[in-house]
């Protein structure tokens, strides 16, 4: 018999139980409202012409060796994420400060480059070195990106690391059909001690709320007080 028998099956994730309810749902009509990507009038995949104009060009490189990247990632790829997060005049940039530091230290800007899906790989990491640095004893409090239901995955990736305290923030102002300002300044405010935020950079999920370059700032200011650590998923 399987020593893998006795593994508990994890309950279904809501987003692709939606998406597989959707397959099954008869009805002429229906519409696909799971996975926030952009579909064709069939429901299918709808490509971005620039996607699809990349991959000819990497198919026609015959100077590309497909070599092992670095542990960090293509240094290309992470300069330039790097610029498009943060500006080409960044002060960080300049200061030689969004580079990734020492996997023992967890500082400045980081970049590295990981497969997305939804950057659990990154999550992964970042969540095991931020418990190997925590003093032993210390009340570590995770709060996760959040809409009306905060992301399962990001839940369950930090809770396997070994943190405890995981709870959302105030994101989405139901009443308002928008960003809650006041909440999610509140919240930053009023976090623990070594609180770690998970802000989502652009597309929220499963929102599609995003704050606006000067709400952004004002975000930034707080969550960048030495009480806390913050974390920038890129992709969601």
């Amino acid at each position: 018999m399987s020593i893998f028998v006795e593994v508990p099956q994890a309950p279904p994730v809501a987003v692709f139980k939606l998406t597989a309810d959707f397959r099954e749902d008869v009805h002429p009509q229906k519409v696909n409202l799971g996975v926030g990507a952009y579909r064709t009038d069939e429901c299918q995949p709808w490509v971005l012409p620039v996607v699809k104009k990349v991959e000819k060009m990497i198919v026609e490189d015959s100077s590309l060796n497909h070599e092992y990247l670095p542990i960090l990632g293509l240094p290309e790829l992470r300069s330039a994420a790097s610029k498009v997060a943060l500006g080409e005049n960044s002060p960080a940039i300049k200061d030689g400060r969004a580079t990734p530091p020492p996997w023992h230290v967890l500082k400045h800007f980081p970049f590295v480059q990981s497969v997305f899906g939804p950057c659990v790989a990154f999550n992964m990491v970042v969540s095991e070195v931020l418990v190997s640095v925590s003093r032993p004893g210390l009340p570590v409090t995770l709060v996760t990106k959040s809409g009306p239901k905060m992301c399962e995955n990001h839940n369950a990736v930090f809770a396997d690391a070994g943190f405890t305290d995981i709870c959302p923030y105030h994101y989405w102002d139901g009443a308002k059909k928008g960003l809650d300002r006041t909440g999610i300044m509140n919240d930053l405010e009023k976090a623990p001690e070594h609180s770690i935020f998970v802000l989502h950079a652009c597309a929220h999920n499963p929102t599609g709320t995003d704050p606006t370059p000067a709400e952004w700032e004002k975000i930034a200011e707080r969550a960048q007080e030495p009480k806390r650590t913050s974390l920038l998923d890129l992709l969601g």
